[in-house]
Order: structure tokens, then sequence, then C-alpha cells
């Protein structure tokens, strides 16, 4: 190879991978909270979806079979109610002490205490942070954030560490935190709209 090939090259992988003890995308803040979203199998008029349920037409049937299915319906309570669905609501307030443009980044959250089979799930997500500046990235998620629940969400915060695993900026260089060597799918990131993440 010739000598200024050789510098364009070096020149280009100095670029693309930012070497940095910690990212210069910090979190200045991290809560989550529980939510049971209840689900109904009930059917709804389309005028009204949100209202109440009204009873059903009779349809020509007398009382005594209405009853007979009212009985039946009692007794398999659980054939039409469906469970609630807990999501979990993780709120980031991340900044950009750097002077890249961010567009993106994987960050996890690291419990405190939790089971010798746990697996932290990890985000991508896409999330364009200027220089010096702040954002508040909100994801929704199935995902339990820590398998140790404090009774007082004041303490939430104790429960575990976020920590962010790779950086993606404007200019196309990346920066990873030490011992990280995970390579995302090709595009991954310019699959995802600005503020939205996807889990693995």
């Amino acid at each position: 190879m010739t000598p200024i090939l050789l510098l364009i090259l070096a020149a280009f992988l100095t670029l693309q991978q930012v070497e940095r003890e910690e990212p210069d995308l910090q979190v200045v803040k991290f809560t989550w909270t529980k939510e049971k979203q209840p689900r109904s199998s009930m059917i709804r008029g389309a005028q009204n979806p949100g209202g109440t349920v009204s009873s059903a037409p009779t349809d020509g049937r007398d009382l005594g079979s209405r009853k007979a299915a009212i009985r039946t319906i009692d007794k398999k309570p659980t054939e039409s109610e469906v469970k609630p669905v807990e999501n979990y609501q993780v709120r980031l307030e991340l900044k950009n002490t750097g002077a890249n443009v961010v567009k993106g980044l994987v960050w996890e959250l690291q419990p405190t205490a939790a089971p010798d089979d746990y697996q932290p799930k990890r985000y991508l997500c896409a999330l364009e942070v200027k220089p010096k500046e702040k954002k508040v990235l909100e994801v929704w998620t199935p995902y339990l954030p820590v398998k140790v629940i404090s009774a007082d969400p004041k303490d939430a915060l104790k429960e575990g560490t976020l920590s962010i695993d790779q950086v993606e900026y404007a200019d196309g260089s990346v920066w990873k935190k030490t011992g990280w060597n995970y390579r995302l799918p090709s595009g991954s990131l310019q699959k995802l709209s600005e503020g939205t993440c996807s889990v693995f």
C-alpha cells in the first residue's frame, strides 16, 4: 500500500471509532413508572367506543333463555376477561457534553440485585442531541426495568444504574463502551424514527 492510502485509511478508522473512556452523552436523570393498561374483549359501538357497554339485543329470545345464557356467562367469567397488561414508562434526560451531534444510542439498565439468569434488555434509540443540548427520551416497554422493586417510587434510582453502551454521531463516528463488542445489523438506527427505540 502507498503511504497516502495508509494515511487515508488511518484517518477513516480514527473517525469511525471514538476513543474515550466515558461517553460525552450523559444521563442527567432516569426514572420509570409501572402502569397497568386494562384490556377488555367486550365489543363497544363505533359511536361510543370508550363508553359503557350496553346490554345485548334480545334478538327475539324469550326471558328464560336469556337468563340461562347470563348464568352460563357468570360461570365462565375468565373467558370474557383479559388480564391487564403491565407496561413500564422509562424516562431518560440526556445531555450532550461533547462537540458532535448525537444521532442515536444503545443503553441498558443494570440492576443492583438480580437473579443469576437475569439478562438485561438493551435499547437502540434514534435521538438527535446537539452539542450542549438536553433531550428527554420516553420509552414504553413491557420489560421490567429492574428486578427488585422498592415500595417507595423515590428509591427507584437506587435499584440500578443506567449504562450507555454505544453512541452514534452525525459525522459517522461511533463511541463504544470498553468491552462492548456487539455489532448491530447495518442500518438499524436508520430504520427508527426520531425519539423511538427498539429492544434486543
